[in-house]
């Protein structure tokens, strides 16, 4: 939707007779379909994405929906550097959206992971954004030393050496390779972080979108090479037709497709029981000190439901969170807190919360589980 308007002399993007359009067609559609939503399809910053949802909900109305491409390379980036420095200072900048819009929310896609990050966040992350751009792709193709990625290039920008990136979930995160190997650890690592990307979009605020293949650890799919017509596009390699015997093995207890479908679909069934995780704008980003943890709170805008403390470890060593420090003091009184999503109670030690690598929680006081 952001090349819909081409104007000679211009980028032929985010042009404003772009969002006039959509304002008309949003129009027609209030009074002959008023039950349509429009979704931005807009792969851009985030400054001109939040524009798709229009300014004024009477008079510049254009999409109740947008996919957010932002956070899904934020995500990426958590991966090649086990860290969230991109991707809390990428939230930040974040525009707040519109109460009527919410985002489409989603790991994988059909499309190539484009690497969308404006340079201030780079820079404002602590790296050099040639560079970190070129270590991202580097790493996801399996040039970079220590990557068991199996990615491939796509649009490789001869001047630059700038590239967006394509593969399937479960290959980019290396448990294709790790099978090859009989890495046991490893394909313990890559199952534990295709279910925690997926915490994050399910938890975020928006409608989380699963791809197809990747509730099964799907890998990559090289057969579009023996067509012709779709040798010369690499993003055909995630875009699987779906093996139906391995699909099967999603009932075989211990098999990283059973593992992750189960991990899912538990995700799923707890989500849809925590009203703080209804899209209010109600995120609020906590500050760490500890780089390798993300966290938010979610709350209820009216607080009729307890809030929720949303905590991820990127890092393959577990790490430390000081409960001191995430303000909301007194929320979880003599450490009475529980995993919504595993009924677990995480051991707090002198008041220090231990993430195991790898791993979520989804938290609340345990007198409020019941939300």
């Amino acid at each position: 939707v952001a090349f819909l308007w081409k104007k000679i002399g211009t980028s032929s993007q985010n042009e404003r007779e772009a969002h006039l359009l959509l304002q008309l067609m949003k129009d027609c559609c209030q009074v002959t379909a008023p039950g349509v939503l429009f979704i931005a399809e807009a792969i851009v910053a985030p400054v001109e994405i939040i524009k798709y949802f229009g300014e004024d909900a009477v008079i510049a109305k254009e999409c109740e929906i947008a996919y957010n491409a932002t956070l899904m390379a934020l995500l990426w980036d958590t991966v090649a550097t086990k860290n969230s420095r991109l991707l809390s200072q990428g939230i930040r900048s974040l525009p707040v959206k519109l109460d009527r819009a919410t985002w489409l929310n989603y790991v994988r896609c059909h499309d190539d992971i484009g690497l969308g990050f404006d340079d201030l966040d780079i820079s404002a992350a602590g790296y050099d954004p040639f560079s970190h751009r070129k270590f991202l792709v580097d790493y996801f193709t399996g040039t970079y030393r220590d990557s068991n990625a199996r990615g491939q290039p796509f649009g490789r920008n001869p001047k630059t050496g700038d590239a967006r990136i394509s593969g399937s979930l479960a290959s980019l995160v290396g448990l294709e390779a790790a099978l090859e190997q009989g890495n046991d650890n490893e394909i313990d690592r890559a199952v534990n972080q295709i279910l925690l990307l997926h915490s994050i979009i399910l938890s975020f605020g928006g409608i989380p979108l699963i791809y197809y293949g990747d509730e099964i650890g799907t890998f990559n799919d090289c057969t579009f090479l023996e067509d012709e017509n779709k040798a010369g596009d690499n993003r055909w390699m995630h875009r699987p037709r779906i093996d139906w015997e391995l699909a099967d093995l999603r009932h075989q207890r211990g098999s990283h497709q059973q593992r992750i479908f189960d991990g899912l679909k538990k995700m799923v069934a707890v989500r849809k029981g925590i009203a703080a995780f209804a899209d209010y704008n109600n995120r609020e980003l906590i500050e760490l000190d500890n780089v390798h943890l993300f966290a938010f709170w979610r709350t209820h805008p009216n607080l009729t439901a307890p809030p929720v403390l949303v905590v991820a470890n990127f890092h393959s060593t577990p790490q430390h969170l000081d409960m001191n420090n995430i303000g909301r003091r007194g929320m979880f009184p003599y450490g009475r807190i529980v995993d919504l999503c595993s009924g677990e109670s995480p051991a707090l030690f002198n008041n220090q919360l231990v993430v195991p690598p790898f791993r979520f929680y989804w938290l609340a006081e345990r007198d409020a589980e019941a939300l």
